[in-house]
């Protein structure tokens, strides 16, 4: 759940449509800055967050009595909710599972930084040799080896022509990911597109993204079909309070009507 504080209410997003908001981009982008994502891929970036249902459909609080937002996760939580992106993305297509078990695998290894209770820490090694496992069982489908060193599931620049595209395909993931995430979120934007791709075998590009206006994104060098990029996101709206418990929270997030926002992407002037 994305929490955006605006005045007296909390609009909330779900995660699910945060990443089906960044599958959408990735869809549109022109192939002049950046290569175009295959369409297994595409459905990768979509589904990033496809495990999410299951917290955000019966969403819990905060320390605070807030709706829990997705940056304060607490590991049983997010094990919970990322393993079940991999399988449901897996069973669609094993790229597809791939990619978003990268990308959960990655966010556990960032997580580690932050949690150093033991219980937390070993739900976040467990999480992980599952992931481990589950991608050991897709690379052969998809003829990538699973005999070479590989770290944190990905191999070096250059290893070969498939394993470069996975890396392109895991980076643009990470990219639209904090794309969509600049849109939706109200913190002060904090966008690193580090590592981003040209194309498999290319350059690292940098794209500059800056935030003139709610739910308005500035973008250079401006890597998609048109020249400026308008969407429709979900939302529900709550009270800017602290809700006594659970089911507070849900009765006013159930109750809320299903509105939609209009996000907006423009180039540089």
């Amino acid at each position: 759940m994305i929490r955006h504080r605006r005045g007296e209410e909390f609009l909330l997003f779900t995660q699910h449509d945060h990443a089906l908001l960044a599958g959408r981009l990735a869809e549109k982008l022109s192939g002049s800055v950046i290569e175009r994502a295959s369409p297994p891929a595409i459905q990768g970036i979509a589904l990033h967050d496809c495990g999410w249902p299951l917290h955000d459909d019966e969403p819990t609080l905060n320390a605070d009595g807030q709706p829990l937002h997705v940056f304060e996760t607490p590991p049983a939580i997010a094990t919970r909710v990322w393993s079940a992106s991999a399988r449901r993305a897996a069973n669609l297509h094993p790229y597809s599972g791939l990619l978003v078990s990268l990308h959960v695998l990655h966010l556990s290894l960032m997580s580690q930084a932050s949690h150093s209770a033991a219980e937390d820490v070993f739900e976040l090694n467990k999480f992980q040799h599952g992931q481990i496992e589950l991608q050991e069982q897709l690379r052969p489908m998809l003829g990538l080896r699973i005999d070479r060193p590989l770290k944190h599931g990905l191999a070096p620049p250059g290893t070969s022509a498939d394993e470069d595209r996975l890396l392109f395909d895991f980076r643009l993931l990470r990219a639209m990911d904090a794309l969509s995430l600049a849109l939706l979120c109200s913190e002060k934007l904090s966008v690193t597109m580090d590592g981003l791709l040209t194309r498999p075998d290319g350059e690292p590009v940098c794209l500059s993204v800056t935030r003139p206006a709610e739910f308005t994104v500035n973008l250079a060098p401006w890597p998609f079909q048109a020249n400026s990029l308008e969407d429709q996101v979900s939302v529900r709206r709550v009270p800017a309070r602290s809700f006594v418990n659970e089911s507070d929270l849900r009765d006013s997030y159930t109750e809320a009507p299903t509105e939609s926002i209009q996000v907006r992407i423009v180039g540089p002037r």
